[in-house]
């Protein structure tokens, strides 16, 4: 019979760092048994510390489990704008909410909303999102307004009752001719404080933003950390960013078409030439037709004609 292995009691925690400093013990470091280290926040993909919330996952259904699964299973491997655009189509279906959108936005020195940096949009209507741009929404917007200011998850029905200005109830009474009438948002704030995620979950059961709210809020710092590492983007891959839609009407824009003229090459709407046209200029970073075109030009985009 072989012997028993040798009780692991002779060399103290000390004597073995001495000899072989490389050798790591989480008790040396910290002090703190192997019960209390499960208890530790793990920060996994550059995420905020926090916890396990083992109690959030108890009443899920098999089947939003699986998916919860599927989304944490792309998360780990994303990296583009395209990847967040697929993890919020996923996570569209895990809380059932027809409308939703995200991006980034860049704050300014107090805090406060100063322009778009990216948004991708979902299943939002794209007559409501120029209506937004249009009127300046984002300086009036409460659910908005609240994020920024306080980093917490806003259900929509909860932030409406504390709106009094007249611009804000102009915009809610807006939003709801949309169809915008429950709801919920959350993001984060970027570690320099100059930009910050949202995510916005709109239609479905009103129930529902209450069931699935500490759900989406466990789910969207992976999709905020792919949206914050691209706001740096080189030029480059911005122009690679451009939608095929986008790059055939930046095409004809260096043509000098008007967007009137674009719609009725393309067979769409001019509303829609507006829309393509505004997100050439928040990926490229530009205010102009003229601008975006030499970037465009500049990056080689139109080289091969």
């Amino acid at each position: 019979m072989a012997e028993l292995a040798k009780q692991d009691h002779s060399i103290s925690e000390d004597t073995l760092h001495g000899a072989f400093p490389f050798i790591k013990s989480r008790k040396r470091e910290h002090g703190i048994s192997l019960s209390e280290s499960r208890q530790r926040p793990l920060s996994p993909l550059g995420i905020p510390h926090r916890t396990f919330p083992s109690a959030l996952f108890q009443d899920l259904t098999k089947a939003e489990m699986q998916r919860v699964l599927e989304i944490l299973h792309y998360a780990a491997e994303a990296t583009t704008g395209d990847d967040v655009y697929y993890l919020l189509q996923l996570l569209q279906r895990a809380v059932a909410c027809p409308r939703v959108i995200g991006g980034v936005a860049q704050l300014n020195t107090k805090g406060g909303f100063k322009e778009f940096n990216s948004v991708i949009n979902v299943s939002y209507s794209n007559d409501w999102l120029y209506t937004y741009g249009n009127r300046q929404y984002a300086t009036v917007d409460p659910v908005l307004q609240a994020l920024l200011s306080s980093f917490k998850t806003q259900t929509w029905d909860q932030t409406y009752k504390k709106t009094s200005t007249p611009s804000q109830c102009e915009f809610i009474e807006e939003a709801r001719s949309y169809g915008l009438t429950n709801g919920m948002t959350t993001g984060l704030l970027e570690h320099s404080r100059r930009f910050a995620s949202f995510f916005s979950f709109a239609g479905g059961d009103p129930g529902d933003v209450h069931r699935y709210k500490g759900l989406v809020e466990y789910l969207i710092p992976y999709l905020h950390r792919v949206l914050i590492a691209n706001i740096h983007t080189p030029l480059p891959n911005r122009v690679k960013g451009l939608s095929r839609r986008e790059t055939s009407v930046l095409m004809w824009m260096k043509q000098g078409k008007t967007n009137w003229e674009i719609s009725r090459i393309l067979g769409v709407s001019e509303r829609t030439v507006r829309f393509h046209v505004e997100g050439i200029f928040v990926k490229l970073d530009v205010s102009s037709r003229t601008q975006a075109v030499a970037c465009a030009m500049e990056q080689g985009l139109f080289a091969d004609e």
